[in-house]
């Protein structure tokens, strides 16, 4: 991988960018792209990148840059005995098992705060309390205040935490960090402009991070509105089915490190898959195959924005990602080079005479 396009992947992973709050992450984003495209935002806090020309059937990458987090909720007041202690509610999916004991960071109004999840010891507990599992009702952030009101002087009902899980690379070439859903996915779509403007393109190509995907998903939605798109390309990530425990009907077999994955299924264009592969088998790119056999939801922004899309030929690229939505999510790096290098290649062979019609 690129050395900047590395610094890049550290950048976005380190950033703060709950749903709903990304700014420092799509600050970023926006800094990185405009190097070699037009950049602009908008009210809801969508990033563009626009390369090729003004005119033309445009094709939009999507890969949303928010993460899940948590929010300050209460502060507990002293005659509870808390000290200073807050209570904080989830911003996205959480399994709360994974957040006990964890490290993490709150964007203040006068910068980032440290602080810590706590719950119960398991040696002042009995009965029923020693197996149940763990909500988030039961959590607590300590950020050391010692009462209450010293506690506010500190952080604020509704600032947003983050865990402090840096990205580390673990061995043959993997990393692991928080937020690689979907970081990664916003790293993609990014690379994958800088690489196709550096041969260029015949039509319109924006690359976008959307925000809100975690909770709303109107970002995506608005992002494919504004761009009316003839061709759309969503990247996020999937679940690496080579752990422990998975159920492999419903997954597939998908691994870590043997590359992308295209999705065939509900919503998605054929035409499109159909050429995808067509450029990866061409070009000896490795991928894998998942089938889209859900019912109502394709849980990324290919379903967030499917009534913008409508008329449009959609794609779906995911990245193999283990332990989603926890503190330690794992991918492959050379997974993320062959994804941008994928759909980087695509970009550089669409026309404005490619016919998308079924």
């Amino acid at each position: 991988m690129d050395p900047s396009a590395r610094s890049f992947l550290d950048a976005l992973l380190r950033a703060h960018g709950p749903s709903g709050h990304e700014e420092p992450a799509a600050r970023v984003w926006r800094g990185y792209c405009e190097t070699f495209a037009k950049v602009s935002g908008d009210r809801l806090g969508n990033s563009f990148a626009r390369i090729g020309p003004a005119k033309g059937p445009a094709t939009l990458l999507m890969g949303h840059i928010d993460e899940i987090a948590l929010i300050v909720t209460q502060v507990l007041d002293d005659d509870e005995d808390s000290d200073g202690l807050f209570r904080v509610r989830a911003i996205g999916t959480w399994d709360a098992q994974v957040l006990v004991g964890q490290r993490v960071l709150v964007r203040t109004r006068d910068g980032i705060v440290p602080g810590v999840i706590g719950k119960g010891p398991r040696h002042l507990m009995g009965g029923a309390d020693l197996t149940h599992a763990t909500t988030i009702n039961e959590l607590w952030l300590d950020v050391g205040a010692r009462n209450a009101a010293e506690a506010r002087t500190i952080v604020a009902i509704g600032d947003t935490v983050v865990i402090d899980s840096p990205p580390v690379e673990l061995a043959n070439d993997r990393l692991a960090s928080r937020a690689l859903d979907n970081r990664t996915g916003a790293w993609v779509v990014a690379e994958a402009v800088r690489r196709a403007a550096l041969s260029g393109v015949a039509v319109p190509v924006v690359a976008g991070a959307p925000v809100l995907e975690e909770t709303l998903m109107d970002g995506g939605r608005a992002m494919a509105h504004a761009v009316a798109p003839a061709v759309a390309i969503v990247v996020d990530v999937t679940h690496a089915s080579d752990v422990p425990g998975i159920d492999r009907g419903t997954t597939g077999r998908i691994r870590v490190g043997h590359g992308p994955v295209l999705t065939r299924g509900v919503g998605l264009h054929p035409g499109l898959y159909e050429r995808l592969a067509s450029v990866a088998d061409e070009h000896r790119i490795a991928v894998q195959v998942e089938a889209m056999h859900v019912e109502d939801s394709t849980y990324t922004d290919v379903n967030g924005a499917l009534d913008a899309l409508s008329g449009s030929a959609a794609a779906l690229v995911s990245i193999p990602l283990r332990h989603m939505h926890s503190p330690v999510e794992v991918c492959s790096l050379a997974d993320l080079d062959a994804a941008a290098d994928l759909i980087a290649t695509l970009l550089t062979t669409l026309t404005p005479t490619d016919d998308w019609n079924r």
